[in-house]
């Protein structure tokens, strides 16, 4: 079971959460905990990728792996460039080994796939897709954050795929729970998997730290529920989102940019993803100095990589 979340990514994951729910008022190897760094100390882990605890990867045998995946997911926190700097390399990486690919965004629920189809054939200026993907209600976060990534899929015409919901229906079904939405309003999202016991916990750490307030005793569980509830039909969402993109075509790889906290120990899109049948996934996380090493644990994800001095040290992958 991972280790108890870190003030750091509880704020982090409460305010992800908050945006969308509107409830705020947001390759294994075996290891043992570390203590929190000092500032600018990266856990020890070696320049570039490594698995959580420290072992260097090479870059071509892991850039291997990624491309014989279905599903590669990408971290980040969606407010730092250097995380998305670091995922338009490995983007950038896969698509030259694996031209085949279509690249999944949390960013768009699915109203605005329209939007996402006329960039990428080249149809819409940049204003012009801000706008028709509905930005600056959607997202919110600068959108220059994400343009390099959007202009090289536009560039090298990648499917883009927009696999979120509706932050009204996360809101709903965060106050009323999954089974009182109607069907009809639910986005064709399906009824998620059950979490797992640590993925619980975790949701639950986040409530009742941040969310409860004065909700006592039957109250407080029914409204626990729900909100668990909600984060469960976001991880649906996506991973249904990037299993139909798959689907679309056999053979393709579907490159998901999503939060981290989405995917840690993986709890939420990909074990929703597993539920779906898609086993060759894999998920990389970015790692910052500021990041509490106590999380660095076995599990955490299939392979970190070290952001320090990045942008000096070159692409995120080398091909």
């Amino acid at each position: 079971m991972p280790t108890k979340p870190s003030k750091a990514l509880l704020l982090s994951a409460i305010t992800a959460l908050a945006l969308t729910l509107g409830v705020l008022g947001p390759f294994s190897h075996a290891l043992g905990v570390r203590s929190i760094p000092a500032a600018g100390n990266y856990c020890g882990l070696p320049a570039g990728w490594s698995v959580p605890g420290g072992t260097l990867l090479e870059d071509t045998a892991l850039l291997a792996r990624l491309s014989e995946q279905s599903a590669v997911l990408l971290g980040e926190r969606h407010d730092r460039l250097e995380h998305h700097r670091w995922q338009l390399d490995v983007l950038r990486a896969l698509h030259a080994v694996h031209p085949d690919i279509a690249l999944a965004l949390e960013m768009f629920p699915r109203r605005v796939q329209p939007a996402l189809d006329a960039w990428v054939e080249g149809e819409l200026s940049e204003a012009e897709f801000l706008a028709q993907s509905d930005w600056h209600k959607v997202w919110r976060f600068d959108p220059e954050l994400y343009m390099d990534i959007f202009r090289f899929a536009r560039d090298k015409r990648i499917p883009m795929r927009a696999v979120n919901v509706e932050s009204d229906l996360t809101r709903l079904v965060g106050r009323e729970g999954f089974d009182a939405v109607p069907t009809d309003e639910l986005e064709g999202v399906g009824r998620p998997a059950p979490p797992s016991a640590a993925y619980t916990d975790w949701l639950t750490t986040i409530y009742q730290m941040h969310l409860v307030g004065n909700r006592v005793g039957e109250h407080s569980e029914r409204h626990l529920r729900n909100f668990i509830e909600a984060q469960l039909l976001w991880d649906r969402s996506m991973a249904e989102g990037i299993h139909g993109a798959i689907v679309e075509s056999p053979g393709r790889l579907v490159v998901a940019l999503i939060g981290s906290g989405h995917l840690r120990h993986g709890h939420g899109v990909p074990h929703q993803l597993a539920d779906l049948g898609v086993s060759a996934q894999a998920t990389l996380l970015p790692w910052d100095a500021d990041f509490d090493c106590n999380e660095l644990v076995d599990g955490l994800a299939d392979a970190v990589y070290n952001l320090r001095d990045y942008g000096t040290r070159g692409p995120a992958l080398d091909v």
